[in-house]
């Protein structure tokens, strides 16, 4: 009979979980706040939530607000931390030089148009992060190209043409209120069905 109550006890033993050091996650600049999910990655290791959010407000004061910011948290084990804020992530420094709010759709859609000074500026920027301080200009503008083509941007190597670009954008916003409409409907088609 011991032994069926000594296994009982074994069962609820609950292991305590340890989480790493290091925090990576995207926030937006000026907009830390204590709801999740900051708020209980922060405090699960043991963090003071509010001061960490308003530290790090205070530091993103010079970015745009809602620009989303990678950042790398390094808990220490006296519940100190230090805060790395890197530049802007890559798709969103693309998408505001493409001027477009989401990717691609479709497999060979086009969503955008830039030419290699706008990637340039962007490396120059990227440049400053510490994970690409030492990496080439040139490699950093051939990963932008890459991640271009992911997102449907369409990069070129000579001016763009202002009249053909304006023709792209409004043929384009006119696609994307088409897709809305489609996706609009379709929710609502879903939405019928399950009621």
């Amino acid at each position: 009979m011991a032994s069926k109550g000594a296994a009982r006890v074994r069962k609820k033993e609950i292991v305590k979980v340890v989480h790493g050091a290091l925090l990576r996650t995207n926030i937006k600049a000026q907009m830390a706040s204590a709801a999740p999910p900051l708020g209980p990655q922060l405090g699960q290791r043991g963090l003071n939530v509010a001061n960490f959010c308003k530290e790090f407000n205070k530091e993103t004061g010079h970015f745009k607000q809602g620009v989303p910011l990678p950042t790398r948290i390094t808990v220490k084990p006296d519940r100190t931390y230090d805060l790395e804020i890197c530049t802007p992530t890559t798709t969103w420094l693309l998408k505001q030089a493409a001027g477009i709010g989401r990717g691609k759709a479709s497999k060979d859609e086009i969503v955008g148009k830039l030419t290699v000074k706008h990637l340039y500026e962007i490396a120059k920027i990227k440049s400053r992060d510490k994970a690409l301080q030492h990496v080439p200009l040139e490699q950093i503008c051939r990963m932008l190209i890459k991640t271009c083509r992911t997102l449907g941007i369409d990069v070129q190597y000579h001016d763009l043409d202002p009249v053909e670009l304006k023709e792209f954008l409004v043929a384009r916003k006119e696609k994307v209120d088409a897709q809305l409409k489609d996706l609009a409907d379709k929710k609502a088609a879903k939405m019928l069905r399950t009621t």
